[in-house]
């Protein structure tokens, strides 16, 4: 009976504790409505818990030591390919991903040739080719002679890119290109709708809405390279002026090459005609092989192929930054190789003297 008594006094008690502060209780949402509650909120949770706090690098740091600090933190992350790039480094990507794609995938290959020099073949044959042809097909050229070098493409046309690349790839004939040796050269197979969204998010790096041949290559090969990582590379390499001297002279050989073919397209078209005018574009057709266009095109092929044995020599695999006295000489490296400037314009000569040299002619 005792028992009954306490019990009932003790809800007794409770009651009437409720009814004397109920007039003093708030009711408590349990929603976040604003981000200082939520601040409040997660350090009230947190109190008296030891954080590991993270210092930014000063002002008083070069450039290139706050970018190795910003390297590290994003691999912890997970987010080292798309870290954000400085301004000065912004500037600098700008500039190459403005140059046409020849010349940006020359610069990303001397930033990356120990890791990337396997791939060289497959980049220029492949790559850089499919790229050209994408480009060509958006601006509506037929003729390569009548194609100049872009220097971007807009992202439908990324898209068909990649869609003529893993087509290219697929074909049986092209079985060489999907051996082992090129396997971090192939692409990753996914819809449209993917591809898009990430040319959007991942390649396009300074979102100007276009993939550039620079953009798809740090994307492609991201296993060991990426935007920041290039720039810190190649910011301080120039072109040697015996590198640029045989890269003019090539172009040269493009510009020949160019008239060339032009005349040699003109007169067949001009072959295909009825009477007197279409047999004179025959004859002319016939001794254009060993006229002055023909001729002109010999002679810049000599000379091309003259300055890249001279840069090949004497800077092959070395180094050069603007203001050294005596570059190519030895001493340290200025900044980064040039093998993939010097591998270039051995690879460009060679194609051009199978197909326009006096022995490579048909």
């Amino acid at each position: 009976m005792s028992e009954v008594k306490s019990t009932a006094a003790a809800r007794k008690m409770f009651q009437d504790l409720q009814k004397k502060d109920k007039s003093k209780m708030s009711k408590v949402s349990t929603r976040v409505k604003t981000g200082m509650t939520r601040t409040k909120m997660l350090g009230s949770i947190k109190k008296g818990t030891s954080l590991n706090k993270v210092q930014r690098p000063q002002e008083g740091l070069s450039r290139a030591a706050k970018k190795a600090f910003n390297r590290v933190r994003a691999d912890k992350k997970g987010t080292s390919f798309i870290e954000k790039l400085d301004e000065e480094g912004l500037r600098f990507f700008n500039h190459v991903a403005a140059l046409p794609f020849s010349q940006q995938a020359v610069a990303f290959l001397n930033a990356y040739w120990a890791e990337v020099n396997s791939q060289a073949e497959f980049i220029y044959s492949v790559s850089w080719d499919t790229f050209k042809y994408a480009d060509m097909q958006a601006r509506g050229i037929n003729y390569v002679h009548l194609y100049k070098e872009g220097v971007n493409l807009e992202f439908d046309i990324g898209l068909y890119f990649y869609e003529r690349l893993c087509r290219f790839l697929g074909d049986r004939k092209n079985k060489k290109w999907v051996d082992e040796k090129y396997a971090p050269s192939q692409p990753q197979l996914m819809t449209a709708i993917v591809r898009k969204k990430e040319l959007r998010d991942k390649v396009d790096v300074n979102f100007d809405g276009a993939v550039s041949m620079l953009e798809y290559l740090l994307y492609q090969y991201r296993e060991f390279a990426n935007p920041a990582d290039f720039v810190t590379r190649a910011m301080n390499t120039e072109e040697h002026p015996e590198i640029r001297k045989a890269r003019l002279a090539l172009e040269e050989v493009n510009r020949r090459i160019a008239a060339y073919e032009a005349e040699k397209t003109r007169l067949e078209n001009e072959s295909k005609k009825p009477g007197v005018r279409g047999l004179k574009a025959k004859n002319m057709l016939a001794q254009l092989g060993a006229g002055p266009l023909w001729e002109k095109l010999q002679v810049a092929l000599i000379t091309a192929e003259a300055a890249v044995r001279i840069a090949t020599k004497k800077y092959g695999g070395k180094s050069y930054r603007a203001g050294d006295a005596k570059a190519g000489k030895g001493g340290a490296p200025a900044g980064g190789p040039n093998q993939g400037s010097i591998w270039w314009l051995n690879r460009d000569l060679k194609e051009k003297k199978e197909k326009y040299g006096r022995r490579g002619r048909k």
